[in-house]
């Protein structure tokens, strides 16, 4: 539903040709030699975001923005904290209702 709804909206904003949308099980990602994005989102539960945090900023080029979705209100701060610890600054955030979201960019970044 979340790919669907991501090429959806892609597609509403004329970006879909410029993005590459996958599904897969961040769990079983290699963590040696991947391919680095300009932006990595991650719409996942927070202990899944925390414990899987270094695979998923290994995704991530220098001066690439990070997005993290999908956080309970009450989570956030464990979220960021984990990320600040890797090296990463929380630059924008948004809540709505319950949920809240990030975007991260590694701190030497402008």
């Amino acid at each position: 539903e979340a790919v669907r709804v991501a090429r959806a909206n892609a597609r509403q904003n004329g970006v879909l040709r410029q993005i590459h949308i996958t599904r897969r099980d961040l769990t079983r990602l290699s963590r040696q030699r991947v391919k680095k994005y300009d932006v990595v989102c991650a719409n996942l539960i927070s202990n899944l975001l925390i414990a899987e945090r270094e695979r998923i900023i290994s995704r991530l080029k220098p001066g690439g923005a990070l997005v993290l979705a999908g956080i309970l209100k009450t989570e956030f701060t464990q979220v960021q904290r984990a990320y600040e610890n890797l090296g990463l600054k929380l630059v924008a955030s948004r809540a709505e209702k319950e949920w809240r979201s990030g975007a991260f960019v590694f701190s030497g970044a402008s």
